[in-house]
């Protein structure tokens, strides 16, 4: 990593490599307070757009534990817009619900095999 990045920081290009991987996020409000924990960077980009969108503060978005990586306002909009550009773009957490359910494990498996014995 360059030394125009702080340990706790990372390049656009450094974080749309890690967007599916598993880890714990957090979408934090003011004063530190966590406003959701998800399992990705893109599912935390995702919850970050909604808070935002219902009028909630989003300080940063951190990978725990530690919060190992932070990522603030601007970068995450420029990530979410990102993202939205590629070929599988952000979905609306209901659609992550009703697709996956309550497990996501169990309901990723079962999408992957349906699509699998589709082809």
């Amino acid at each position: 990593m360059g030394s125009q990045y702080p340990a706790n920081r990372r390049s656009d290009e450094q974080l749309e490599m890690i967007l599916f991987e598993t880890a714990i996020w957090t979408v934090v409000g003011r004063n530190g307070h966590v406003l959701c924990v998800v399992s990705s960077l893109r599912q935390a980009l995702v919850r970050a757009a909604n808070f935002a969108a219902s009028g909630a503060a989003v300080v940063a978005i951190c990978r725990m534990p530690g919060g190992n990586i932070v990522i603030f306002e601007g970068q995450a909009e420029r990530l979410r817009k990102r993202c939205a550009s590629l070929d599988a773009p952000l979905l609306p957490e209901e659609v992550y619900r009703r697709v996956l359910g309550d497990d996501p494990v169990t309901g990723a498996n079962r999408l992957w095999f349906s699509l699998c014995s589709r082809a």
